[in-house]
């Protein structure tokens, strides 16, 4: 079950992602190739993150997950 605190720490890592990070991650592909994906998510991240194949859902997750379980 979410939490309100998790709800939160989901809406600030979502807020305060750069594209370096998501190019780590593998969420988009780096350089020229994600500039589209890159815009994307800058534009309408709710539907950038429903159109992204499940390798890059979960990339983006543990990516998340990550940054709340450094807060912790």
């Amino acid at each position: 079950m979410i939490t309100g605190t998790d709800l939160l720490e989901i809406s600030l890592a979502r807020v305060n992602m750069d594209r370096s990070e998501l190019e780590a991650a593998g969420v988009i592909e780096p350089g020229h190739a994600g500039d589209k994906a890159w815009s994307n998510f800058g534009r309408d991240m709710d539907t950038f993150i429903l159109k992204l194949p499940q390798s890059r859902r979960a990339a983006l997750a543990s990516m998340i997950q990550r940054r709340a379980d450094h807060k912790r």
